[in-house]
């Protein structure tokens, strides 16, 4: 990374641009000088000069889930479908920087949303695996984030003088309210049509779930989707799906501060669940046996979406000569989630209607959006759009969802930074970026410090550890350019929904889940060529054993009982009478039982992003990159010994620690 020469020109405009932006940002408290010792290069320079200003901005964070990055394998339809329709991203570009390169710092949502909210991954704040499949939210192996432990955004934020507002989908933690003496959500709609019911929404309201991780109002529950009414818009006509209700309540919301004379800044999310629905398509969705769902895909939607050329080959992609987890999940997939059947009439009508979600969502981020530009915190606010990961929507010879891979289908995502009076032109920046990185950023743009922030918390969270990511603030104002700024990033994932207390389906037979190693970190780095390259370790992560702990140290707690034992039913469970003949008297189940006490072999794989933007060529094991492989590898290390932290309060087991790094 070079540093910034004070001489060069901006990323955008002149000098004077930069210091237009600068007087118009108008909103930072306290300098970022105290921040820049953590920042490189380029950013700590900048970081160090930015003056002191009056008042700070207010920002609104629109975020939805499962919306992907376009691939490059998208047809000029959809190109022209994106512009068309998605008009709420289309005014955010028009007068903001949007990001090409933007990766998630985990998957799926939960992991990937407790990442976002904290600024630090799994490791540290513990949030590894997604309920759903075989998992359910009270399992002993499902870990939600503490309010006592890691400080989220709510927390920084609010120690810094904002009110912090949350609305929508949070899915970091088990917040919803029960039914007493039962696991059973305490609805906020009307049962039978969708709509808001205004005295549970009180009591939500009153209850404040969230406080304790520094936002308030939120209102439940979580929209897991188990019934239409509870989707983000995949209800019969007529009802009401919880994306309009979201909607909603941002917009109330604005409309209430817009009326309060209170000149606090003010930090809101609203967080909706699109294009997520398309987690609900599959055989028995569309039978009727799941719900009443409704998979409406209109006609403006195209019907040719992909290149046929560039797309056949994604899904031809030979995994034979990738980790042998992807073909693992690939084919288990149908096991433990709906099957979608792999003929060309099925795919179009799921291929569109993730289409039809992303402009349902757009729909209703609009609404909050024009509440914003109606009301007199138009110019003052910073708007981000982004989403926690994105799908692999049957590229990679047919894979769906987001797990068990870091193809850019799965965690490439949009990022969009507006406000029409700092950004009067578009402008796009190739930068390679984190979501680890968006909650410096955010406090670099409001001028906050966030040292003394981070320590004052610490009195109350028992993991309040220095941010691992970058202040992109300079970046983002275009006072470095992005060239000067050229960072590796890192990316973990263990979670594992095949596996689990729950692994069995509809046929009552339990399954295998995913092979091992399936657990998986990445480095993403552009190298001297100017290339980007992506080089992925697959590894079977002793953390998540049956018995957790390091099977090959005398010193661990459970030396020498280290080991992951795993049942299977193998025969279905007898159905109750009358459909079993009860003379038989009780009727033994088979089970097999697999033991083991020694991790899988390591795998890895490794791809030139730029020559190869689909991924297809493993150049992991090829002699003529060997250069790049030993590289990344460093990188990789490096990247994990800065990263990858744990927690301080005590010691999880098996965990893995990195070696090898400096004191």
């Amino acid at each position: 990374m070079k540093d910034h020469d004070p001489s060069e020109s901006p990323a955008s405009g002149d000098v004077s641009d930069v210091s237009r932006r600068r007087f118009l940002l108008n909103g930072a408290a306290g300098a970022l000088a105290a921040a820049s010792g953590a920042l490189p290069g380029a950013l700590a320079a900048t970081a160090s000069t930015t003056p002191t200003h009056r008042k700070q901005p207010n920002f609104l964070i629109l975020m939805c889930d499962e919306n992907r990055f376009p691939p490059v394998y998208e047809s000029p339809q959809t190109q022209a479908f994106r512009q068309k329709y998605l008009q709420t991203q289309n005014l955010l570009r028009r007068n903001g920087v949007d990001f090409q390169r933007h990766y998630a710092a985990s998957v799926a949502c939960t992991p990937s949303r407790a990442s976002i909210y904290t600024g630090q991954y799994p490791s540290l704040h513990g949030v590894s695996q997604t309920t759903g499949a075989a998992k359910e939210s009270f399992d002993p192996d499902v870990f939600w984030l503490d309010p006592s432990g890691v400080p989220t955004l709510g927390d920084y934020f609010r120690a810094a003088g904002y009110s912090t507002y949350w609305r929508g989908k949070w899915h970091a933690s088990d917040a919803d309210m029960l039914i007493p003496g039962t696991h059973t959500q305490l609805l906020s709609y009307n049962s039978s049509t969708g709509a808001p019911d205004s005295d549970t929404q009180a009591l939500y309201g009153n209850a404040e779930r969230l406080d304790r991780f520094g936002f308030s109002g939120w209102i439940g529950p979580e929209p897991h989707g188990k019934s239409p009414l509870n989707s983000g818009s995949s209800v019969p006509p007529g009802k009401q799906g919880r994306d309009v209700g979201f909607a909603q309540q941002a917009r109330d919301l604005i409309q209430q501060l817009e009326k309060d004379s209170n000149a606090t800044p003010w930090f809101i999310v609203a967080s909706f669940v699109n294009p997520h629905d398309i987690t609900l398509w599959g055989l028995w969705a569309n039978t009727g046996k799941a719900g009443d769902f409704d998979f409406t895909v209109h006609p403006y939607v195209p019907t040719v979406l992909f290149d046929p050329e560039r797309f056949n080959q994604t899904q031809s992609d030979d995994l034979s000569k990738k980790p042998s987890a992807q073909a693992s999940y690939q084919e288990s997939y149908k096991q433990w989630m709906q099957p979608i059947l792999n003929d060309p009439v099925t795919l179009a009508q799921y291929f569109r209607y993730y289409y039809q979600l992303q402009k349902n969502v757009d729909d209703q981020m609009m609404t909050v959006f024009r509440a914003l530009l109606a009301s007199r915190f138009a110019d003052d606010t910073i708007v981000i759009f982004t989403s926690d990961h994105g799908d692999l929507l049957g590229s990679h010879f047919n894979m769906h969802q987001k797990w068990y891979t870091a193809y850019d289908e799965a965690i490439r995502v949009p990022l969009i930074v507006y406000n029409r009076t700092l950004f009067p032109d578009p402008r796009t920046v190739d930068t390679l970026t984190s979501h680890v990185d968006l909650l410096p950023t955010l406090l670099g743009l409001a001028g906050i410090d966030p040292e003394p922030i981070q320590k004052q918390l610490t009195e109350d969270h028992s993991d309040a550890l220095p941010l691992v990511g970058r202040n992109l603030a300079p970046l983002v104002l275009g006072e470095v350019t992005p060239e000067s700024v050229n960072d590796p990033l890192y990316f973990m994932t263990d979670d594992d929904p095949s596996r689990g207390l729950n692994q069995d389906n509809w046929t009552g037979i339990g399954y295998d889940s995913v092979v091992q190693p399936n657990h998986l970190e990445s480095v993403i780095a552009r190298l001297a060529d100017g290339k980007v390259w992506k080089y992925t370790h697959y590894f079977d992560n002793p953390q998540f054993w049956s018995t957790p702990g390091d099977p090959g140290d005398r010193r661990d707690p459970n030396y020498p009982n280290v080991a992951d034992v795993v049942f299977r039913q193998v025969t279905p469970t007898p159905a109750p009478p009358p459909y079993h003949r009860p003379d038989v008297g009780p009727q033994p189940i088979p089970y097999t039982v697999t033991v083991k006490s020694t991790p899988h072999r390591h795998e890895y794989e490794m791809y030139n992003v730029t020559d190869d933007p689909m991924e297809l060529a493993n150049l992991v094991d090829d002699v003529r990159y060997e250069a790049q492989r030993r590289q990344l590898a460093q990188l990789l290390d490096q990247q994990r010994c800065a990263k990858r932290l744990v927690p301080q309060s005590g010691t999880v087991p098996g965990q893995p620690t990195p070696r090898d790094c400096e004191s």
